[in-house]
């Protein structure tokens, strides 16, 4: 039976099972003590779909070879790196010709992806700033070696730590207080294509309850586009299709869960009668 479970005021989450279970997702931790678990000894090639845990490698690596990442005086990654990345990188959507057509030099705030694995780096305490360096900490050099224990160190400090509710956005819907709840939902409607509209109206908020919210009434799905399903795909556990030109467009874009979904992530959840629900 679905039930429309109340979370932090205007916003409804749609739950296929009790509110019980709902909140018991909603409040998961994803540190392994709740009932999702990561997978944290993936290998390499498990992971080759991940641009996360194969650039954080990456960098990993580049400070290894290195003795460090070069700091600016305010604790940015230095220009000489970030050349390097997004050579290196070529993250998609940050490809060198996207980056170099409005940069002729490139700063971290011009590079979301150096950005990002900056800020998850520190917060996890993969790597640690020693003066004007960013160096491997302990937990760094183990992870250089275990793609898999990096993935799942960084995807909690994404989706449940500091860094989602640090970006800024016309609508961040708290999203990184129920991620649990978020990632249950969103492998129930990516079993097959889904578009970001269908998986918002599934897993966050149906069409005729946006309009309560007031204001802009697209800007939860561009919120909810950018800030969860884009880092999704990022960790390799769901695939993007471009359906338009505009990237940022959350009505451009399907997505269904890759293999990856289901060896990285588990629900240790009794799901009598539903047979075909994913654990």
């Amino acid at each position: 039976m679905i039930q429309q479970l109340e979370l932090h005021g205007a916003l409804r989450l749609t739950a296929a099972h009790d509110p019980t279970l709902a909140r018991t997702l909603a409040d998961d931790p994803l540190d392994g003590s709740g009932v999702i678990g990561l997978s944290r000894n993936l290998d390499t090639e498990t992971l080759s779909g991940s641009i996360v845990a194969t650039r954080g490698c990456m960098m990993l690596d580049y400070a290894r070879e290195h003795d460090g990442i070069g700091l600016t005086k305010s604790g940015a990654l230095n220009r000489n790196f970030l050349a390097w990345a997004v050579e290196a990188f070529d993250w998609p959507g940050y490809e060198p010709a996207e980056v170099y057509a409005v940069n002729k030099v490139v700063d971290e705030i011009d590079y979301l992806p150096g950005w990002y694995l900056h800020e998850v780096m520190k917060r996890r305490k993969i790597m640690r700033k020693h003066k004007d360096r960013l160096l491997l900490s302990p937990a760094g050099r183990e992870a250089l070696d275990r793609p898999g224990l990096l993935q799942a160190e960084l995807f909690p400090e994404t989706f449940r730590g500091r860094y989602l509710p640090s970006l800024d956005t016309a609508f961040m819907g708290d999203f990184d207080l129920y991620c649990g709840l978020l990632l249950w939902q969103v492998r129930h409607v990516t079993e097959g294509w889904a578009s970001a509209r269908e998986i918002f109206r599934t897993a966050v908020i149906p069409d005729d309850a946006i309009h309560e919210l007031g204001g802009y009434p697209d800007a939860p799905i561009h919120g909810f586009h950018l800030r969860v399903l884009r880092f999704l795909t990022w960790f390799g556990v769901l695939e993007p299709a471009a359906t338009g030109s505009r990237r940022f467009d959350a009505d451009g874009f399907r997505y269904r869960a890759t293999p990856l979904f289901d060896r990285f992530v588990h629900f240790h959840i009794a799901t009598a009668g539903d047979s075909d629900a994913p654990h």
